[in-house]
């Protein structure tokens, strides 16, 4: 690995010095009322409690009731999401309702976070740091520019004052152990107030070995090794101003496959990834309490470096993407009326170094994106309100090994209309349209992909005129709550959503120009291009009925994808799903015990040229937690994934699924 790390940029280091200069310190001595610091994925904290997006919240306690041990893992049980990339937690993505990879927008504290590269990873946080993952089902480019198509996944992490409360020193140790990879993951975290600053510091280890499937086989190449630093102080400058400032760095370490989603041969051989990961934020707020001024400037920096080499001959291969940014945006009120508006913008530069022969030409390339949004919310009479919202987006790569520079704009408008027909039900129609810019990699990647055998090999054809993704969606939401039911002190909830969704210029990467050769088939190039005009439809259905301590959720999902011109069934779209969660609490609340049923349904409804067969199959997962009366700063989480050993793969997946595995975590808070 290079101990050789990167500063901080001028303007952040700037930004972490200056930053007293910036506000009066007249109030410093004042006891303040240290609210909440919320970040969520709509860009307004104090959105209504009607929110018209498609929107679902993983809390801490449930997050730490799954146990995962990646982002995606946290969310792979909603309706039309999936889990895609298969068993290795490095390389598991999202996929949401048919759109997946660079078509969902990852966020950690509202901060874009750009790195895809190829079959690299690309969640690179634990889940054991965040306090809430937010999903967002459907295009949001009116709210995030280029890459929300499929929608967006929102994680926020820990503050000090999730460690705290009243307290003025506190913190937590969680020891856990996952039976199936022989996996131990080990958090710590300590936090502090000295008057109006409270400071966290909290870092993570975990190590495990390869994974056990359902059939009882290893899967070689899928143990890994991880570690990382959180760092974060929140300055309660007085009762009009906060800023936040945050520091965060991970390396994942290990002997992997180049390509985690997909069995090892001699295309996919084994590699050293070495992967290091930087952030620094700094998120500033002002909220005097004027209906004008309700503002956040926030300025960010990330870093993710993956130094790579074949294990059978060391060739290398580097890849590095830094990314700088600020976010700018204000809410205004006039009497009913509320605005949220703002700019922002990043640059990402990439660079590469690949050594030995039949290797692609070293990339050194810069993007840079600048937007400016706005969302309005008009109650139109006492039960109607109009949403309307856009977006202006001007984008420009230019790469060192292309003479053809690419720029180009987009608008991305919004509206939504939501009537509160009684205090029970809710329906909202909604339309968007979002896009994704192609990325230096689809644009200019040239020289070998792979070879076959000595010398007869794939190459890249770029194609720097590729067209951005497209698409509209109209949607219709119907959310529905009763009281007392059955029983005086029970709740029902129950909701509908119904999408359409049209998506042009898919940007795909296909193996073109095919010669025989010894008597086989060989493809002789690849390249991206715009290719499927797909037609996305579906629907999701939830039910969740609750009564004392009993809770019952029931969800199903849907989601039918094919091309607009020639009706072919389109890959990736995910298999129905019906989920079952069954919960109660006992003994004084101190004990909670769930079970949760997954049946997904066969995928048949592939494309033409996919032969694979994707069976239906059923999982079972057993869930506990104990938060002793008696010792309140203990808890204890166990959990049991897998419980019949199910040998099976997710739709579209090459590879198969974890079996059976035990997972136990031990939290301690003081």
């Amino acid at each position: 690995m290079n101990t050789q790390r990167k500063t901080l940029p001028t303007l952040i280091q700037s930004v972490l010095l200056l930053s007293p200069l910036l506000v009066s310190t007249s109030h410093a001595q004042t006891p303040l009322e240290m609210e909440e610091i919320k970040i969520t994925a709509t860009r307004n904290a104090e959105q209504s409690v009607t929110p018209s997006r498609n929107i679902t919240v993983i809390d801490k306690a449930e997050l730490e009731q799954i146990q995962a041990t990646s982002v995606p893992q946290t969310v792979a049980h909603l309706p039309n999401v999936t889990l895609s990339g298969g068993p290795r937690d490095d390389v598991q993505n999202v996929n949401i309702r048919g759109l997946g990879d660079t078509q969902v927008l990852q966020l950690v504290d509202g901060v874009r976070q750009n790195f895809m590269s190829g079959h690299r990873p690309t969640y690179f946080l634990d889940p054991e740091l965040i306090k809430s993952v937010e999903v967002v089902k459907g295009p949001s480019s009116a709210l995030w520019g280029s890459g929300a198509l499929g929608g967006v996944i929102s994680q926020n992490t820990i503050h000090a004052a999730d460690l705290l409360g009243t307290k003025d020193f506190g913190g937590f140790i969680k020891q856990g152990y996952h039976s199936n990879s022989d996996k131990w993951l080990t958090t710590a975290a300590l936090a502090g107030r000295f008057e109006n600053l409270d400071w966290l510091v909290s870092s993570f280890y975990r190590d495990g070995n390869d994974i056990e499937l359902g059939n009882g086989k290893n899967l070689e190449g899928s143990a890994a090794r991880d570690k990382g630093v959180m760092a974060k102080v929140d300055w309660f400058i007085d009762d009009a101003q906060t800023a936040t400032f945050n520091i965060r760095s991970s390396e994942v370490a290990g002997e992997v496959p180049s390509n985690g989603s997909a069995n090892i041969d001699s295309r996919n051989v084994m590699i050293n990834r070495e992967n290091q990961t930087d952030h620094a934020s700094v998120d500033y707020r002002l909220n005097p309490g004027s209906d004008w001024l309700n503002a956040q400037l926030m300025l960010y920096w990330n870093n993710t470096e993956m130094q790579e080499y074949r294990l059978s001959d060391r060739r290398a291969d580097n890849t590095e993407i830094e990314t700088l940014g600020l976010n700018l945006n204000n809410r205004t009120e006039l009497g009913n009326i509320s605005f949220i508006y703002g700019v922002d913008g990043y640059q990402d530069k990439l660079s590469t170094a690949r050594s030995g022969i039949n290797r692609p030409t070293p990339m050194n390339a810069t993007t840079e994106v600048w937007g400016a949004f706005t969302e309005v919310h008009v109650p139109l009479a006492e039960a109607w309100r109009l949403e309307l919202g856009g977006r202006y987006d001007y984008f420009s790569t230019e790469a060192s090994n292309s003479d053809e520079d690419r720029s180009n704009n987009a608008f991305s408008p919004s509206a939504a209309m939501v009537w509160q027909t009684t205090e029970k039900l809710n329906l909202t129609l909604r339309y968007d349209e979002a896009f994704r810019a192609p990325s230096v990699e689809e644009l200019y990647t040239s020289g070998t992909h792979f070879c076959y055998f000595g010398n007869i090999c794939n190459t890249y054809i770029p194609d720097p005129n590729l067209k951005p993704e497209e698409s509209r969606n109209w949607e219709f939401s119907a959310d529905y709550n009763l009281q007392a039911v059955f029983r005086e002190n029970d709740r029902l909830n129950l909701r509908a959503d119904i999408f359409y969704n049209e998506v042009d210029n898919f940007i795909e990467q296909e193996l073109t120009n095919y010669a025989v050769i010894f008597g086989s088939p060989f493809a002789l190039n690849t390249e991206y291009s715009n290719v499927d005009e797909a037609r996305l439809k579906g629907f999701e259905l939830t039910f969740n009925y609750g009564l004392n301590d009993f809770n019952a959720a029931l969800s199903y999902g849907q989601t039918r994808g094919e091309d607009k011109q020639t009706g072919e069934k389109i890959s990736g779209i995910p298999a129905d799903k019906w989920v079952l969660d069954l919960s109660q609490r006992f003994v004084n609340r101190s004990v909670k015990t769930g079970l949760r049923v997954s049946h997904i349904e066969a995928q048949n409804r592939t494309p033409s040229a996919d032969s694979r067969d994707y069976d239906r199959y059923t999982l079972a997962d057993i869930y506990a937690t104990w938060e002793p009366v008696t010792m309140p700063n203990l808890k204890l989480d166990l959990s049991l994934n897998n419980l019949t050993d199910q040998y099976y793969r997710v739709a579209f997946q090459e590879l198969y699924m974890p079996g059976r595995d035990v997972r136990l975590a031990v939290r301690y808070q003081f």
